[in-house]
This record gives C-alpha cells, structure tokens and sequence, in this order.
C-alpha cells in the first residue's frame, strides 16, 4: 500500500479516529484500515502518491519568495492578478490505487496574519467532479495552476506557523477540518522558506466572518501596537463562518 496513505491512516488513528471513519476519510475499506493500523499490510517504496495540488493565480504577490527562487516561475499569472489581498487558495486531490475517485481537500489562507481561514476536510470526487469543483473553487481569482506539493506543503504550513506565533490556531471544527486536509496533504520536509507577512509585519485585513478587536488585541499582546499593520473593512461581526471560499476575506 502507498506510504503516504498509511501514514494517514496512522495519524488519524493516533487522533482517535474508527477504522470506520478513516476508511471514509481516505476512500478505502475498513479492512485495509485495520491491516495497516494491525501491522499487517505491506507499504509501498516512499517517493510514490504525491498529491495534485493547485493555488490561485497571483499566489505569489502575497508572499516573499526570496528564499525560495524555484518557485517564482511557478505563477505565470502574477502579473495579471488585479489585486494583492494576502489570501491564498489551495486545493489538494490525492489519488488512490484502490479506488478511481480522488480524496480532495483545500485551505484558504490568510498569509498575512491569521493563517488559516478556512479549511475542508477530504472527500471523494470523481475526475469529473473535481474538474467542475475545481472551477468554481477558484472563481473568486485570477483563475489557478498547478504546483508541486512541496510548494503546496509550505504554503499551508508557513502560513499556519506564521499566525501561530501570534496566538492564532484553528478552532473547533475548522481545526477539525484543517487537521483532516493537512493529513492528505501531508508534512513538510522542514520550514517552510516562504515569507509571510506584508513589508516585514503581520497584516491584518478583517474579513465579513473575523472579530477585528479580538484579533487587534492578541496582536497588540504578541508584538505591541507598533508591531503590526491593520485595515478594517467589516465592522459587523456575522454568527457563522463560510461554509464555501468565495471573494470575501
């Protein structure tokens, strides 16, 4: 069995999670579930399943990309982006040899300050359904392309490493969800080399779902009133989160 499946498998377990529950997670049997976590299934070579990953076009005009060169060519769409706004979208469609639908999830990012915004936890899609999925995932960007998981990887975890050395971690189920999705997408090989962060400081533009004075004072707690930049631009505080990423921070 792929490597990066099993190791899923044993995440989720680690987490508590059924066999029942991880079998649904990942698109495969219960009783693949219980051979891997019962030692009993032989894993594959390592190198082999790497997930299909995409970011919106102009990801890069919201980060530093100094340290990490190789990428830069990665967004051919960076000069047509109309607007830099410190968000960055990624879907995640992992394969599996078992079944021909595809396990995708996907993050929204705030790689500015509060690192993730949104999250979906893996679920399966046929390759047509991803296709359309895909499309609407991204309609509120300057389209998207595809990148190595790699970048995809140090995306997802710089940006949540970032916010949380400012006292910003997902919560009740969005951690859930982003929990689920980061296993699918799986561990970074080390930090991640991109900067996060606008012109060497935490950003933070509110968004219509946000509390801007409960982010405004754990920021101040974290690196003081002159640490930070802001911009608030939804006063009003809704009672749900987004369910969708659309065009709303």
């Amino acid at each position: 069995m792929d490597e990066r499946l099993v190791v899923q498998m044993r995440h989720l377990d680690q987490q508590g999670r059924s066999a029942k529950a991880i079998a649904r997670m990942l698109g495969v049997g219960v009783r693949d579930v219980v051979g891997v976590l019962n030692g009993a299934v032989q894993v594959s070579g390592p190198g082999r399943g790497e997930p299909r990953c995409w970011v919106n076009a102009g990801w890069s005009r919201s980060v530093d990309l100094e340290g990490a060169p190789q990428w830069v060519c990665l967004d051919p769409g960076a000069s047509d982006a109309e607007e830099v706004r410190g968000l960055v979208a990624v879907l995640v469609a992992a394969d599996s040899m078992r079944s021909s639908k595809a396990q995708v999830a996907g993050f929204l990012l705030d790689v500015w300050c509060l690192g993730v915004k949104n999250a979906f936890a893996p679920e399966p899609m046929s390759e047509s359904r991803l296709a359309g999925h895909r499309g609407l995932y991204f309609s509120a960007f300057e389209g998207h392309v595809q990148v190595p998981a790699d970048l995809a990887r140090a995306l997802v975890s710089g940006a949540a490493a970032y916010a949380r050395g400012f006292g910003f971690e997902p919560e009740g189920e969005l951690a859930e969800e982003f929990t689920e999705a980061a296993v699918l997408l799986g561990e970074p090989a080390g930090p991640s080399p991109i900067g996060f962060g606008r012109d060497g400081k935490p950003f933070f533009v509110n968004g219509p779902y946000d509390d801007p004075e409960a982010v405004l004072q754990t920021l101040r707690r974290a690196v003081g009133d002159d640490g930070f930049h802001f911009e608030i631009g939804f006063p009003e505080q809704p009672s749900r989160r987004r369910g969708l990423f659309g065009p709303h921070r």
